[in-house]
């Protein structure tokens, strides 16, 4: 892929909330806007970053733009699929992808142990939960 795909694709992640919204559209056609009503975002994201991503489309006889939701459905789950981390690297919510770790810090808050470090490309802290221990109940 070339860096413009690359950067539509970034640009247009859904949030936990709005993934879950996805599961809820019909096999029916919404335009535009009901899509993004029913996601939770704006119509641009639709019209700017899915239909040329290549979203599965249709066109009615007035030469308005219709969305299957099921296949809506589909095809991004399909595109954006979750992103693997190793165990040497963190992601980084500026550059919206896997960085190493370099010079980690060790830290420990209550049964919390996690390491804290930098990206080493636009230098934002970067935090990554290593171990979490809960406290028994008695």
């Amino acid at each position: 892929m070339n860096n413009s795909q690359d950067s539509i694709l970034i640009s247009g992640r859904l949030d936990g909330k709005q993934r879950n919204h996805l599961k809820r559209l019909f096999d029916m056609l919404y335009t535009p806007k009901e899509l993004a009503e029913e996601i939770g975002l704006n119509i641009d994201q639709i019209y700017r970053v899915y239909i040329p991503a290549g979203c599965p489309n249709e066109r009615d006889i007035r030469n308005r733009i219709l969305i299957n939701g099921a296949l809506f459905c589909d095809w991004y789950i399909r595109t954006y699929k979750k992103q693997k981390l190793d165990k040497d690297q963190a992601f980084c919510l500026n550059c919206r992808k896997g960085v190493k770790i370099t010079n980690p810090i060790n830290k420990n808050k209550k049964d919390l142990l996690y390491i804290e470090c930098n990206c080493p490309e636009c230098g934002r802290k970067l935090s990554k939960i290593m171990d979490y221990k809960r406290g028994k109940i008695d």
